[in-house]
């Protein structure tokens, strides 16, 4: 198999400013990561981490934080408004089964409220105060308290799904760069550019008290992270390093800590409020535990300092006291963000920043726990396409589209192909090209983006609507393109006249490129001729609603015009998933005959792309055990394969309606433990024209071959090959050491054997045996014949010492007869390697930070990659560390 190795591909990921865990009230365990760019990431936590999707961010916009809200109780005047226990109840219940609320701000002055399931703005108003730094709800989720460029707290209305300016606290002289409220909801906290953490009354707008930090030299001190406790101590971080736990009550140091070299940027602590971690522009997360420990006082002299009295009672005062507990360094530049959540199941400590890395680990035994990193990019939803007909890739990122053509190497003959080693690199005459470079002008950053196999045609969408161009080639070399974008694409009824939202998650072309698959961001999947692009021609086939169920999305889709709107057949959903419910996977089958879907609920939906009828594929797992896919695709004889967020794997043949035998016995309890227990989720699946029964699954950080014809194999197996092409060598090489030593040891023992038993002359004596019958020797005769009896004793007795010194044992009976074969098969079964069946899971993880991995032709296989290296010399420079003795 040939391999194109693409290195060339300059993907910039963005640093992450932000990270919130959604409140522990919602049905959906979701964590949001903001990056400088504006685009949100929302990641599952339950199992692994595992992308689901990316809000886009305003065309070159920023995000500076972000804040979840999810109200569920009600407020005094709801109380009013329902008139008997059981209105209020109905509302109650409402409001805890509704989704939670994101919120976004940045230093454009606009708070944004978004839509988790159409992936656009819902609400945006103006802070009013210039460039927004910190934000934060109440603990009640009624309130959201902003704090702005101009020295002001403006506190924001959010009940009833609102978003309303509501009141400004007085004014300082700097900018307020963090804020937290109070357990009780009756007080807020802020840090500022000024040296100050400040102390506010929620009710009266003024401020209670202010603690000053000293400063270091003349620059004042940058209060960048303040947290209130439950307990309701104050912890601050600043710009000297250092964390200061601050009294409640009497509003004055209680500890300080010089926790990092340089400027604390974040603080988050667990709910129990007895755990504290920091982290800044010194990449270490350090932890902060309450420990309690005990004094003895005199009770006399702690009464009088005057030293009056002569009372001997001692009293035993148990303190709490906070220690510097430990810390890691999982980062290597500046880490912007830190959370952690003790309410999951899976108690996870996040972090984040400039490196653009999301890394994870467990909380409560940190800092010995290792840390998972995610790649710098989304696996999911790629960010590159190839023309497999073409041989080019096409890149997106941010509002910018870029082409290259692959090189071509030296075809090699059938006999040297048979005679190189794997992983040899072919000779290159032609290196890759930079075909394009496309700016496009768009509200928000690109949703999705997709190339024609032929390469004639580039679809692109951002949150308001798909774009399609036309490319056209100079000539064969490809040495100039001309791009020209197709102004009557889309059509006006590729979705129904009551749709508010156009834009596009998903996009493929069929095959023979007359058809483009468009999955928009309420959940319609269109199919739209294009066979008449060149003469401006398209028009809207039909509209498939599978992933449609609620009552008001059925009542939309009535109002459809002349198109035909399959209804949805999808199992019904409760409204939280109904506000949350994105299309996250779209797959095209290789004859253009079906296009299958799933979103973010795990529904899974089978569309023919020519016709009406609609499959909904069974659920995947159940309860605690469900699971959803993380990715979708075809193989060769049209069956899909549905990977999941628990790293097993389904297939499922459309034609008989149901999950295939193999699935059906082995996607569950066989997939080897090195498979199912890799961190990253699979991102895509490839399949090789001249291999029908096997499929390429890969992710960030392994390609694994199936054969779907065979069983997945020993559940502990070694899958990667190379490394199990290492233990088969190891291994072989032992046994025939030990073969070879055990030959050489009965060799040994023979020639020792044949000497005692032996007739002949030993140390010039000549052994003569006499007839039984014969006289008895003479006294002379048995002189000589005893000296000679010594003599040989003596001379074998000195053989076998010195053959014992070679051979170091006497006896060779455990190597008698051993079947060798079957000891070097037994080993390899106990390393994992099972030499009498083929091995079905072969990994290889010669390739990182995949981005992509396709065949485009038969035996032909791109593979896309993006090193952390090339990544890391794009960044700014991280916290030089003095490093003695090194």
């Amino acid at each position: 198999m040939q391999v194109h190795r693409c290195r060339f591909v300059d993907y910039v990921p963005q640093s992450i400013n932000a990270i919130k865990f959604a409140p522990s009230t919602s049905a959906y365990p979701y964590v949001a990561v903001g990056r400088a760019n504006g685009d949100i990431e929302l990641w599952r936590t339950k199992g692994n981490l595992v992308h689901e999707k990316t809000i886009p961010g305003i065309a070159s916009g920023s995000l500076e934080t972000l804040t979840w809200a999810h109200q569920t109780e009600l407020t005094a005047d709801d109380l009013e408004f329902f008139d008997t226990d059981k209105e209020r109840s109905d509302a109650r219940a409402r409001l805890v089964e509704s989704a939670p609320r994101l919120f976004s701000a940045g230093l454009n002055a606009v708070i944004v409220e978004w839509d988790l399931a159409k992936l656009v703005p819902k609400s945006a108003v103006d802070s009013f105060g210039g460039a927004v730094w910190c934000m934060a709800t109440n603990h009640a989720q009624t309130k959201l308290a902003v704090g702005t460029e101009d020295g002001h707290i403006r506190i924001f209305d959010i009940t009833n799904g609102g978003l309303v300016y509501k009141s400004c606290f007085d004014k300082i002289n700097s900018r307020i760069l963090s804020v937290a409220w109070s357990q009780d909801d009756k007080t807020i906290v802020t840090g500022s550019a000024d040296s100050c953490v400040r102390i506010w009354d929620a009710k009266t707008r003024h401020t209670v008290t202010r603690m000053t930090l000293p400063k270091e030299g003349r620059d004042s001190t940058l209060v960048w992270s303040v947290i209130v406790l439950k307990s309701g101590t104050i912890v601050s971080g600043d710009s000297r390093g250092r964390v200061t736990f601050w009294d409640s009550v009497m509003h004055v140091v209680e500890q300080d800590f010089r926790a990092l070299g340089a400027d604390v940027l974040c603080l988050t602590a667990d709910d129990s409020g007895h755990t504290v971690f920091a982290s800044g522009v010194d990449p270490k997360i350090t932890q902060f535990k309450l420990l309690a420990g005990s004094s003895v006082v005199d009770a006399a002299t702690s009464s009088n300092s005057n030293g009056i009295g002569s009372g001997k009672k001692k009293l035993s005062i148990r303190s709490k006291k906070w220690q510097l507990a430990g810390f890691r360094r999982y980062h290597t530049h500046d880490v912007r963000a830190i959370a952690v959540s003790s309410h999951l199941p899976s108690d996870l400590i996040i972090s984040g920043g400039t490196d653009t890395q999301v890394a994870y680990c467990q909380s409560r035994p940190f800092p010995n726990e290792n840390p998972h990193r995610q790649p710098c990019f989304p696996p999911l939803n790629s960010v590159i396409s190839v023309a497999s007909k073409a041989k080019l890739i096409l890149q997106r990122q941010g509002c910018t589209l870029k082409l290259w053509a692959l090189g071509k190497a030296e075809p090699a003959s059938k006999l040297l192909a048979d005679q190189m080693e794997s992983g040899q690199a072919l000779q290159v005459y032609q290196r890759q090209r930079d075909l394009l470079r496309m700016d496009l002008t768009t509200k928000t950053n690109i949703l999705c983006s997709t190339i024609s196999p032929s390469g004639n045609l580039i679809a692109a969408s951002d949150a308001e609507g798909p774009k399609l161009f036309s490319v056209v080639y100079a000539d064969d070399s490809r040495s100039s393109v001309r791009v020209r974008r197709l102004r009557e694409f889309p059509p006006r009824d590729f979705v129904p006249d009551l749709s508010e939202h156009h834009g596009a998650v998903h996009m493929r072309f069929t095959d023979d490129e007359t058809k483009i698959v468009v999955a928009t961001v309420e959940g319609y999947v269109s199919i739209i001729d294009i066979s008449g692009w060149r003469l401006r021609q398209f028009a809207t086939i039909r509209r498939h609603c599978g992933h449609r169920t609620a009552e008001s999305e059925v009542e939309t889709d009535v109002g459809s015009g002349d198109v035909p709107t399959h209804a949805g057949q999808a199992r019904r959903q409760a409204a939280v998933a109904v506000e949350t419910r994105t299309i996250t996977c779209m797959a095209i089958s290789k004859g253009g005959d079906y296009v299958a879907t799933s979103d973010s609920t795990g529904s899974i939906v089978v569309s023919q792309i020519s016709g009406e009828q609609q499959l909904l594929v069974p659920q995947l797992g159940q309860g605690e055990r469900s699971e959803w896919p993380t990715t979708l695709s075809f193989d060769e004889q049209a069956r899909l394969v549905i990977p999941t967020s628990l790293n097993h794997l389904y297939v499922f043949d459309i034609a008989e309606n149901e999950f295939t035998e193999w699935s059906r016995q082995h996607s569950l309890s066989d997939i080897p433990l090195a498979y199912n227990q890799m961190v990253d989720c699979v991102g895509g699946v490839a399949t090789n024209p001249d291999e029908p029964d096997c499929i390429y699954a890969w992710s960030a950080s392994h390609i694994t071959r199936v054969d779907l014809t065979l069983p997945p194999g020993p559940k502990r197996a070694v899958l990667n090959v190379h490394k199990r092409k290492q233990i088969e060598h190891e291994i072989i090489a032992k046994v025939v050491e030990e073969k070879e030593e055990a030959d050489r040891r009965s060799e040994k023992q023979a020639k020792r054997k044949r000497r005692q038993s032996s007739g002949g002359q030993i140390n010039g004596h000549v052994v003569v045996e006499e007839d039984k019958e014969s006289d008895a020797p003479s006294i002379a005769e048995k002189a000589d014949a005893a000296a000679a009896e010594k003599a040989d004793a003596a001379a074998a007795e000195k053989a076998a010492a010195a053959d014992e010194e070679d051979d170091g044992s006497e006896s060779d009976e455990p190597y008698k007869g051993k079947d060798w074969e079957s000891t070097v098969i037994a080993r390899l079964r106990e390393a994992g390697i099972n030499a009498e069946k083929p091995h079905n899971f072969r990994m290889t993880q010669r390739y990182q930070n995949l981005m992509h991995a396709s065949f485009i032709d038969a035996n032909t296989m791109v593979v896309v990659e993006r090193p952390w290296i090339d990544v890391a010399a794009t960044l700014p420079s991280a916290y030089h560390r003095h490093k003695y003795g090194a």
